[in-house]
């Protein structure tokens, strides 16, 4: 990591300046029609760091790990708002769902995160595993080898009915169902270029939706909350309930719909799961060792704590998903007040983004980075500012550890029972969709364990992202 010097007065890299009226919300929509090509672009054509204005940097791109130090080094500078562009009524659901850890700053973050990490930590989630282990069972049950599923959905369900059981404590797969699609509903409207463009709740608008879905799903989180007050369980939001800050002081309900609803939308590991299944298809002798591996330590069982440390192959492997196809390819920042990127001036209020799905194709960092090799994790060992799926600084995500015991869980699972194989003429194109997900879904095809169908050809937009065998 080469150093950055500090002090103020450098222009950014950027473009030519286009002197034209509402330039940088063209540019805002050509960049979220497909964020992942247009930070590859912003790179290739700029660099480490760059804005859309030399002139007036109110829009930053940060790619390199020298500046991604410095951005995560001043929590208190450069600070999240996860919903800042999204315009949210004043006690309103939509605002009240979205006021968790994704949002504060200062000392409201760290006092909240201290309570929400007691239901997350590492020791506290590895009791989940059975839960995990038992779901994912029920869901394999019901497959056949010679069908054709729609494994983002299957991965949905089982992620959904897992987060219900451990995160809310609720054993209900219709409640599941109903509340992952009151969710999936709102994810959709609220990241939709409408709502952003058109904030007002009026008859057929994209807001209105928002609003009104963010009624309902406050309205279970309360229930819910209200439940687990009379009635404490082993699930995370009791964990929450009781927890107390270094003050003594607990969550509100306000408080607690907020991290409840943070913490239950798992789509960064159906997403995860959905890629992982796709690309070990594409990539059969990685499949082939890697259910060697499974065979060999767990001879068809779920594995236990202990297992997962000794599944090494099994590690390298999610670890090389992450890399290649990060759930999360596109976070914010903004500056709370002027301030210095090394040797850039920022005005207050600018708003930086950063990509894991570019600074994980940086070839001074990784050799032949679009390859999906799990053998580089042999050796590599990058700094959080070089390999950050989880994020990093101090709003690094607090769920990596249940993450991670989930999707190799399920891997572990599900690759000792099925080959799953691409669907002939599917299209996979990439999708920012709160998480990076498949555009059109991924229809997969379950084969024998060993099998080796014969590949069907790839297209869409997702062989620029990856080299596919």
């Amino acid at each position: 990591m080469s150093a950055v010097g500090v002090g103020a007065g450098q222009r950014l890299p950027a473009p030519p300046r286009v002197p034209l009226v509402g330039g940088w919300q063209a540019r805002g929509l050509r960049m979220l029609q497909d964020p992942t090509e247009y930070f590859l672009r912003q790179y290739r054509r700029f660099g480490g760091i760059s804005a859309w204005d030399a002139t007036r940097p109110q829009h930053v791109f940060v790619f390199s790990p020298e500046y991604l130090r410095l951005l995560f080094a001043e929590p208190e500078v450069f600070v999240v708002d996860a919903f800042r562009e999204v315009r949210m009524p004043a006690d309103s659901s939509f605002l009240r769902l979205s006021n968790g850890l994704l949002r504060l700053n200062g000392d409201a973050h760290r006092s909240h995160r201290r309570v929400v990490q007691h239901g997350l930590h590492a020791r506290r989630v590895v009791r989940y595993r059975d839960t995990m282990a038992e779901l994912t069972e029920q869901l394999l049950a019901g497959w056949r080898t010679g069908q054709t599923r729609r494994i983002d959905q299957d991965m949905g369900r089982l992620v959904t009915r897992t987060a219900m059981r451990t995160i809310l404590g609720v054993d209900a797969p219709a409640e599941a169902d109903r509340l992952q699609g009151l969710i999936d509903r709102l994810l959709a409207v609220a990241a939709s270029p409408a709502t952003l463009l058109f904030p007002h709740d009026l008859p057929g608008t994209t807001f209105r939706t928002a609003l009104r879905v963010s009624e309902r799903i406050e309205e279970s989180l309360r229930a819910l909350i209200a439940e687990r007050r009379t009635a404490a369980g082993s699930d995370v939001l009791s964990a929450m309930i009781a927890a107390r800050d270094e003050n003594g002081t607990a969550l509100s309900d306000e408080e607690l719909v907020a991290e409840a609803y943070t913490s239950f939308c798992h789509d960064s590991n159906i997403s995860t799961l959905t890629w992982t299944l796709f690309l070990l298809d594409r990539h059969p002798d990685v499949l082939d060792r890697l259910t060697a591996e499974l065979s060999d330590t767990l001879g068809g069982a779920a594995p236990t704590a202990d297992d997962l440390d000794r599944l090494d192959y099994l590690d390298a492997v999610v670890k090389e998903v992450l890399r290649l196809l990060p759930p999360a390819p596109m976070l914010l920042r903004y500056t709370a007040r002027e301030a210095d990127l090394g040797p850039y001036r920022l005005p207050s209020g600018a708003l930086l983004f950063y990509s894991p799905y570019v600074t994980h194709r940086l070839p001074g960092l990784y050799d032949d980075p679009l390859r999906f090799d799990p053998d580089r994790w042999r050796d590599l060992k990058p700094t959080v500012y070089e390999y950050l799926p989880f994020g990093a600084g101090a709003h690094h995500c607090l769920g990596k550890h249940f993450a991670l015991l989930e999707i190799k869980t399920v891997l572990a699972l599900l690759l000792q029972r099925f080959r799953p194989a691409l669907a002939p003429g599917t299209r996979v194109d990439r999708a920012m969709r709160i998480s990076f997900v498949p555009k059109h879904g991924m229809p997969m095809v379950l084969h024998p364990v060993g099998a080796r169908p014969e590949p069907v050809p790839v297209r869409g937009n997702i062989t620029e992202s990856v080299t596919l065998a």
